[in-house]
């Protein structure tokens, strides 16, 4: 596994810094809920997940979550196996992130 854990804030400056793929790998249902600002939701439990994930830049920064990493942590490795090379996931999810004081868009 070569995609690095990072904090939510850790996270916050890494997006104010670089231009990064955010990509919420929850279920449309848990999307509905909340997300982070700027995400786009590919499903990582979809058929179709692999096929969106490889029509995304594979030269931008990659950052997957969920809502405590499981799922984020499966993503990075199949995100790392087609061919991405700077992926991220928020250590803690969603969930981390808004424990933080992060913003999260209903």
């Amino acid at each position: 596994m070569t995609f690095k854990k990072e904090s939510p804030e850790n996270i916050q400056k890494l997006m104010s810094e670089n231009d990064v793929a955010l990509i919420d790998v929850r279920s449309p249902q848990e999307r509905a809920g909340g997300r982070i600002a700027g995400s786009t939701g590919i499903d990582y439990r979809s058929t179709d997940f692999e096929k969106k994930l490889n029509e995304l830049d594979k030269d931008k920064v990659l950052v997957l979550y969920c809502y405590v990493g499981n799922r984020s942590a499966a993503a990075g490795q199949k995100a790392e196996s087609i061919g991405f090379k700077n992926i991220y996931m928020i250590d803690g999810g969603i969930s981390a992130w808004e424990s933080h004081g992060l913003p999260i868009e209903k």
